[in-house]
C-alpha cells in the first residue's frame, strides 16, 4: 500500500512544487476544496503550526484538545490560532524587510473548531483524518480517547521524535486487522515553540522541513481515500514537504533518532544551546559523540543489518554533527522539558535504542547511562514538589 499510495500522490501532485512564503498581518482562512474535517490531536507548538497551515489552506480544522475548559478559553479568545513567524529574522530576503527592534506581526487563523477529548465518542462522529501531533510520551493514552472514532477509512498522521510510537498504537489498539485506520509517519524540521503566556499562539522560529510516508499497512485492505487526500493536503502545505517511500524515510528516522539520543540528554543535563557540543574548546565533548554514534551504529548494524552503509559510524556521526552545527542556537526538546518540569520523550529515544540493544544482543552503556540520569532528572524535580 505504501509504494502504490506514493506513485499515485506522486502522479496526482505533479502540478505542485509551489513554495510559499508567509505574507505579514492576518492570514484569512481560504475556502478551498476539502472534501472532510482534519483533526488535530494535540495542540503544542508544532499542533497548532500544521493547524494553523491547514486552515489556510482552506481545510475545516478541529482542535482536539484535554477539557472542557480549554475549549472554553479557545472559544473566548476569538476560535483562532496566531503564529509568529521569528524564522524571517534570519531569512535572506525576508529579513530585509524589518526595520531594527521591529516586532513580528502575528499571522491570524481564525474559524477553527475544537472539542473536549473527553466527550463520548458516540457524540462526536467518525474522525476521517486525525494528525496526533501530541508528546510520544502522552501519545498512546491520547490515542485512545479517539480511537473509537476511527476505522478502516480513516487516515492517522503521526509527528512525534524518536521511535515506536506506532508500534505502541498497533500493540495496544490493533491486534485484529479489522477496522483498521491508514497511518501516515511524517518526521518535521521546523523550529518552533509556544510562545510564553500565549495558550494558542505558536513562534515558528527557524524553517526546515518535513517528510511524510505511508506506512506499511496493517490491514488487509487498500488505502481509504483519505490517505491520498490528507498526504495531498500536507504535500500542498508551505513547509518544505517531501512524500517519500517508507523505506526512505524509514532511514531518515533513524539518523534522527540518533540525532536526539546524542544532542537532547547531553544537552538537557548540561542546561546548555546545542551549539555548545561543538565548540572549539571541547574536545573531550567529541570524543563522547564518536563513542555515541560508534554505540548507536552497532545497534543498527543488528537491528536494520540491509541498512549498514547509511547507518555506519562515520555517517551517523556526520549527521549528528551536522544538526549541532545547524541547530547551534536552539534549545533541545528535552531539555525545555526538563528545565520545565515536565516528562521528556526520553522513553522513546535512548529508551528505545536500549530496547533494541536488548532484542538483538548489543551492549548499550552510553544510552542505558544517558536514560538512566535523564529519568533521575524527572525524579528528582517530583521529589521536590512532593518531599517527604
Amino acid at each position: 500500500m505504501a509504494v502504490v499510495l506514493a506513485e499515485q500522490w506522486q502522479r496526482r501532485t505533479a502540478v505542485l512544487g509551489r513554495r510559499y512564503i508567509y505574507s505579514r498581518g492576518t492570514m484569512s482562512a481560504g475556502t478551498g476544496s476539502a472534501t472532510s474535517r482534519i483533526h488535530v490531536l494535540g495542540a503544542g507548538a508544532v499542533g497548532l503550526l500544521f493547524a494553523a497551515h491547514l486552515r489556510q489552506a482552506g481545510h475545516p480544522i478541529t482542535l482536539l484538545l484535554r477539557s472542557q475548559s480549554a475549549v472554553d478559553r479557545f472559544e473566548r479568545q476569538g476560535s483562532r490560532i496566531s503564529v509568529i513567524n521569528d524564522w524571517v529574522r534570519v531569512h535572506p530576503s525576508r529579513r530585509l524587510l524589518l526595520q531594527p527592534g521591529e516586532d513580528i506581526t502575528p499571522c491570524t487563523i481564525d474559524g477553527i473548531q475544537a472539542e473536549d477529548i473527553h466527550t463520548d465518542n458516540d457524540q462526536q462522529g467518525v474522525i476521517s483524518k486525525l494528525v496526533v501531533a501530541t508528546k510520544a510520551q502522552d501519545t498512546l493514552q491520547a490515542f485512545g480517547r479517539v480511537r473509537m472514532r476511527l476505522g478502516a477509512q480513516s487516515t492517522v498522521v503521526l509527528l512525534q521524535n524518536g521511535m515506536g510510537v506506532f508500534e505502541a498504537i498497533q500493540r495496544e489498539y490493533y491486534t485484529q486487522p479489522d477496522n483498521v485506520p491508514a497511518f501516515i509517519v511524517g518526521t518535521n524540521a521546523h523550529g518552533c515553540l509556544r510562545a510564553s503566556g500565549d495558550e494558542f499562539v505558536t513562534r515558528h522560529t527557524a524553517m526546515g522541513s518535513c517528510t511524510f510516508a505511508t506506512r506499511p499497512a496493517l490491514a488487509a485492505c487498500g488505502a481509504p481515500d483519505s490517505a491520498l487526500e490528507l498526504m495531498t493536503a500536507l504535500a500542498e502545505l508551505p513547509l518544505d514537504v517531501a512524500v517519500v517511500n517508507w523505506s526512505e524515510l524509514h532511514v531518515q528516522l533513524l539518523l534522527k533518532l540518533a540525532a536526539n539520543a546524542v544532542i537532547n540528554p547531553a544537552t538537557a543535563l548540561a542546561g546548555c544551546h546545542n551549539g555548545l557540543m561543538s565548540s572549539h574548546d571541547m574536545s573531550t565533548m567529541s570524543g563522547f559523540m564518536t563513542l555515541a554514534c560508534a554505540e548507536i551504529a552497532a545497534i543498527y548494524a543488528r537491528a536494520h543489518p540491509h541498512l549498514h552503509e547509511e547507518l555506519s559510524a562515520h555517517a551517523i556521526e556526520e549527521y549528528v554533527t551536522r544538526i549541532v552545527q545547524v541547530t547551534a542556537q536552539n534549545r533541545s526538546s528535552m531539555l525545555q522539558d526538563v528545565a520545565s518540569g515536565r516528562p521528556t520523550e526520553v522513553d522513546w529515544i535512548n529508551g528505545h535504542l536500549v530496547r533494541l540493544a536488548h532484542q538483538h544482543g548489543v551492549s548499550a552503556p552510553i544510552n542505558t547511562a544517558l536514560l538512566a540520569l535523564i529519568k533521575l532528572r524527572e525524579a528528582a524535580f517530583e521529589e521536590r514538589l512532593n518531599p517527604f
